[in-house]
Order: C-alpha cells, then structure tokens, then sequence
C-alpha cells in the first residue's frame, strides 16, 4: 500500500492548468463570476469533464448538474472515500474558491488511475452546483439536491438573484436531467464512507502565522437575513431636531455597532467564536438626497458561530438591540426571510488522520473552525467528514485571491495521502 500515487505531481502540474484556464474562460472584471447553473458554471462543469475523461474517469451527472468521477469499472452504487468541492463563485469573485477542492479531487482520482491498484476501498470525486448563497438566498443547493436533503419539489421555486428566473428553470435551460451516460446515484451514508473537502482558506490566520494548511474542527453556522428593511422616516436635513427624526440609517448603524460592541466583549473575554456581517447597505436611490433624513434602508445581516449556543445567544440579542433601538428612534425594522444552518463538527479521527499526514510530508498545519462548505451536508447526512483548508493570500469572495501553486500542490498531497489511507484503513 502507498499513501499516495507517484504519479501525483504530474497531475498536480495539470491540474493547475485546468484552474488556470477555467479563471481566464469565466473572467468578469473584476474577478470571476461563475453564477449557479449558468453559462459560466456549466463551462467549468464542461472543463472538468473534459480533464476527467482524458484521464480515463467515468463521468457520471445527476439530475440536477452535479457530477461524480469514478474511476474505470468502479460500480457508482460501490461505498467510496469522497472528495470534491463547488464549480460555483461569488459575484465578481475569486477563481480558487470551490474549484480547488474540485481540481484537487481530480488530481487524486487521474493519478490513482494511473497508478497501481493498491487500495481495498475505491474513491470518488465529485464538482457540486450552487454552494453560493448570494445567487438563490440560501446556501449548499447543489448538495443537498445530490445528497437526497433536499428536493426540486421543495426548493425549485427559489429565484436566481440576477435572472429572476427559478432554480427548476435554471437546471432545465441547461438541460438536465441529460439523457446521455448513466445518471449519477443519490449519494447517502451507504455510498460515501468519508468525505473530505479541500478548500482555500477564506480569511487571513494562515497567511498571518505562516502555515500552509488548516484543518477545520468546524463549520460555523449562520443566522441570515438576505433582505432586511428599516423604515423610519424622511425629512428635512437641517429643519429636523434630532428628538423628531426617525433616521433609518443611524437606526441600522446603531444596530451594527451594538453587534460589535458585542463582538469585541466576545473577544476580551477570550471567546472569538462569533462574527457579523452587513454585506448589503443602501438608502432609496430614488428618494435619497444629500439634504434628506433617510426613511428606508435595506440591508442583509449575516451572524456566525461554530457552536449553537453561542448562535443561539447572538440571535436573542439581535432582536433585543432591534427592540431598544425602534423604542428610542421611532423607526420599525424588518427582517424578512429567516435561513441559516446549524453549526457543524468535522469527525476527530479526520481531522487527526490528516494532521498526521501532513506532519509525515513536512508539512505544518494548524486546527480552526472555518465558514460554510459543503462538508456540512455531509454530515448531515450522516457521513464523517472533513475540511482541509490552503493558505491563500488576500482572503476570498474578492478578486485578489492568491492561491499559491506550491501551497494547493502540498494540499493535494495531503488530501492525497489521507484518501489513501481511508481507503485502506481496516
């Protein structure tokens, strides 16, 4: 038995030209946009279709765009270990969020086909749809619909943000389910034995401490509210006592500070399991003026926290500041649609498999809790799993993300020797 294929780095290598090329087809200054089930992510779906037949995979689609790679004669109904990640970005993103893990998968499964047939358990890859929240409002859709937690009954209705058009349109326009090929199982518990997801790092811990690769012990979970209001009142810039006005703007600004207040005692307690975020903020831009109290603000409110408690506390003092606040300003908020995921623990035995792997490559590693991925449905479908994460300067869901090429070749060895060993692990 080896922990990973000779063959490796010459996959690596290539690889790395498939992200290459998919960045520069799906270009949108600035950065890349890849919306879900568009034309952008169906040619990155095509892309790496392409790559994975050339190196003898089976490429097998479900019913909803997903794909799955197996290697040559593997039944799709075998238990496998099971990487991957999304084809999807954020609007005018970066290139390596998702599609790493996607391209890393490949990289093991090309060199595991082209090396010996020395493991007990075979492997799986596989490219998900729509882990995105901002195109449909919610998170994970591609799998959930792989995964069976979701269905097109249930979900199919949700509208793209930038087409107006739905989901169940989006997924037909692009002609799935494909009559062509055999159609890629309902993936469960039964059929994935562990899944181990590589992904960039989306903030700055590892770039800042030098360690080139992290391993989650959880994914945060999430409160949101993608379409959040405050309706106050306009008025007179310089006619208006402040006693009278119902400014929507400091209504939200106030609301804002009171969370980081909040974060900041958080953190001086020693506790940094909690962040926030307004990733939208706009008055009327048909009512508003330089000379106007604003009346209406819209908004979107993000919490995070990798443990419910904690969750749990920040929501009830969300609706508490939104309480306190309307009081005193005279203004009423709401919060329209509610969606949010519950926080997720990685498997310990993962998570120290991999650690011991990279420790016996050189290389350093470091455990944190991480944002969203895909992992999360996973386990809840019941699958141990876990998330690498590569060091990746400049952040995510920008345009300057700066995956290294030796950093994302180090965590596909990784990955590569943690499925290895998975697969024969008695």
């Amino acid at each position: 038995m080896t922990d990973a294929p000779s063959h490796l780095d010459s996959c690596i290598t290539e690889v790395w030209e498939l992200l290459e090329r998919i960045g520069h087809e799906t270009t949108d200054s600035p950065g890349i946009t890849r919306a879900a089930w568009s034309r952008n992510e169906e040619l990155a779906a095509d892309l790496v279709r392409a790559f994975a037949r050339r190196h003898g995979l089976q490429v097998l689609n479900d019913a909803f765009g997903n794909i799955q790679f197996l290697l040559p004669g593997v039944d799709p109904e075998t238990p496998c270990v099971t990487t991957g990640s999304h084809l999807d970005s954020v609007p005018h993103g970066g290139n390596y969020d998702g599609l790493a893990g996607v391209a890393a998968g490949l990289a093991v499964l090309a060199a595991a086909n082209a090396g010996p047939a020395d493991r007990a358990r075979p492997f799986r890859a596989v490219a998900m749809r729509c882990e995105e929240s901002p195109w449909f409002g919610t998170a994970y859709l591609g799998s959930r619909l792989m995964l069976g937690l979701s269905t097109l009954d249930e979900i199919g209705d949700l509208v793209r943000s930038d087409s107006g058009k739905s989901l169940r349109q989006h997924i037909q326009n692009l002609g799935y389910p494909r009559t062509d090929g055999a159609a890629a199982p309902v993936l469960n518990s039964a059929l994935v034995t562990s899944f181990l997801e590589l992904h960039i790092e989306q903030g700055p811990l590892l770039e800042a401490d030098g360690v080139p690769v992290g391993i989650a012990t959880a994914v945060r979970g999430n409160v949101r509210f993608p379409d959040a209001r405050c309706i106050g009142a306009y008025g007179h810039s310089a006619a208006l006592p402040r006693r009278f006005r119902q400014d929507a703007v400091l209504a939200v600004a106030e609301l804002a500070l009171g969370l980081d207040g909040y974060w900041k005692d958080r953190i001086a307690q020693g506790d940094e399991d909690f962040v926030f975020t307004l990733g939208k903020f706009s008055t009327d831009a048909v009512q508003h003026a330089m000379t106007k109290v604003a009346g209406d603000v819209r908004f979107s409110l993000n919490i995070g926290a990798a443990v419910k408690t904690s969750l749990d506390e920040a929501r009830t003092l969300l609706f508490d500041l939104i309480k306190g606040i309307e009081n005193d300003r005279g203004v009423t908020f709401e919060l329209g649609r509610e969606v949010g995921t519950t926080p997720t623990r990685m498997d310990p035995a993962l998570i120290a498999l991999i650690e011991d792997g990279a420790g016996a490559l050189g290389i350093a590693t470091r455990r944190m809790p991480t944002v969203g991925h895909d992992a999360a449905m996973f386990v809840r479908a019941g699958i141990p799993s876990a998330v690498m994460l590569v060091r990746n300067a400049n952040g995510s869901h920008n345009s300057d993300e700066a995956l290294d090429r030796e950093d994302f070749a180090g965590g596909v060895r990784v990955l590569g020797r943690a499925m290895h060993r998975l697969a024969n692990a008695r």
